[in-house]
C-alpha cells in the first residue's frame, strides 16, 4: 500500500490520459474532453511532484499546495504523502 500511495500522482495522471484516449478512439472528441484530461493530468503531475516531496511542510506551504491542487485534489494526495512515508523517514530527511 505504501508503493500504492507514493505513485498515486502518476495512477491519476493515467486515469486523464484514459479521459482523453477513450472520446478519441469513440471519435467523439470535445472540447470539454480536452480540457478535463490535460486538468486531471497536470493535477496527477503536480500531485506527484506533492507526495514525493520530502520536506515536511509549514502550513504556509500546505496553503500554497491546496491552491495549487484545487482544494480535493489536495486532500487525497495528503493523505497518500502521509501513508507513502512514516514521520522518522520525513525527520531523517528534514535534518
Amino acid at each position: 500500500m505504501k508503493e500504492l500511495a507514493k505513485y498515486s500522482g502518476a495512477i491519476v495522471m493515467l486515469i486523464g490520459i484514459l479521459v482523453l484516449a477513450i472520446p478519441f478512439f469513440q471519435g467523439t472528441t470535445t472540447n470539454t474532453n480536452l480540457i478535463v484530461g490535460f486538468i486531471i493530468i497536470i493535477e496527477g503531475f503536480l500531485g506527484y511532484l506533492y507526495v514525493n516531496n520530502m520536506k515536511k511542510g509549514s502550513t504556509l506551504s500546505n496553503i500554497i499546495w491546496a491552491i495549487l491542487l484545487l482544494i480535493i485534489p489536495f486532500i487525497i494526495f495528503y493523505f497518500a504523502k502521509k501513508k507513502a512515508y512514516s514521520e522518522e523517514e520525513l525527520a531523517l530527511y528534514n535534518e
